[in-house]
Parts: structure tokens; C-alpha cells; sequence
């Protein structure tokens, strides 16, 4: 495996893939939402519980490659416990993370992890999303791990807070 197929695979990246935390689903979800890319069949939906405006549980059902699968399961654990306007802030974040361009400083995934997962005071954290990073460098891939935040939009523009 070359180096950059070496860092989109990241070690986390395969092992959540093949040993979810997160996935299957909740019995009876407050919200759902589901994403899908028809250009490779991948699909994941989303099932939250809510206690008021706060997650309670995440589960997700997830068909696709192993960064989809990966995406799905960090999203699930990220953002258990969060308020929904901070998972929001954090979706958003983690999207404009995946098309910003690179600092002159940074010339390595694990550099621009560091900056990412470290932000300025009152920015949402993206708290473990790291190996995540290196799909940036992949544009082809980028829908793959987009997906699961689809689905979280989808699932939250019926809530208002």
C-alpha cells in the first residue's frame, strides 16, 4: 500500500470499520435521517434519541466502504451527549475541515490534525475525528465520509432549539 493509501486506510479507520460501536438502531428514535451517494451505493441512516435538546444515543445503519462505515461511527460517538446546537457547529465544522485549503505549514495529515484538533476558544472541538483528515487529500473520497453528516442534517432540520 502506498503512503497516501496508507493514511486514508488509517489503522482507526479500518478497526472502526470492522467493529463499529455504534452501528444497528434505536427501537424507538426521536429523529432519523439517512444519506445516500448514488454513485456507489453506499447509504447510512441515523437514528437519534433526544433528552430535550440534547443527544441522548446514536445508532447508525451504514452500507459502504469502510471510511463511510468509519465516518458514521466517530459522528455517533463525537456527538453523543451534545447539545443539538453544537452538533450542528461540529457538522459544520468537520465539513468546512474536509475542503479547506492547506496552510503553507502544513504539509502532513498529523499537521493539520493539530490545528484542526486543537481551535481557537468557543469553535466546536472535532474530538477524535483525526484519522478522518486524510481524506482531504482524496476529493473523490470525500463524499464517503460526508455521508453520515448528511444524514445528521437531514435528521435535524426538523428540530428547531
Amino acid at each position: 500500500m502506498n503512503g497516501a493509501a496508507q493514511d486514508l486506510y488509517d489503522r482507526q479507520i479500518v478497526e472502526r470499520a470492522r467493529n463499529p460501536l455504534y452501528a444497528g438502531e434505536l427501537p424507538v428514535p426521536d429523529l432519523q435521517g439517512e444519506g445516500r451517494n448514488p454513485l456507489c451505493g453506499d447509504r447510512t441512516r441515523l437514528d437519534i434519541a433526544l433528552e430535550g435538546h440534547h443527544i441522548s444515543q446514536i445508532r447508525h445503519r451504514t452500507r459502504g466502504c469502510a471510511l463511510c462505515i468509519a465516518a458514521a461511527d466517530m459522528l455517533a460517538e463525537r456527538l453523543g451527549g451534545c447539545g443539538l446546537e453544537e452538533a450542528r457547529a461540529v457538522g459544520a465544522r468537520f465539513s468546512a475541515m474536509l475542503v479547506a485549503p492547506d496552510g503553507p505549514a502544513e504539509a502532513t495529515v498529523q499537521e493539520a490534525a493539530k490545528r484542526i484538533e486543537n481551535p481557537p476558544e468557543g469553535i466546536p472541538s472535532l474530538g477524535g475525528m483525526e484519522p478522518l483528515m486524510a481524506v482531504r487529500f482524496h476529493k473523490a473520497r470525500i463524499r464517503c465520509v460526508e455521508l453520515p453528516w448528511v444524514a445528521l442534517k437531514e435528521a435535524l432540520a426538523h428540530v428547531r432549539v
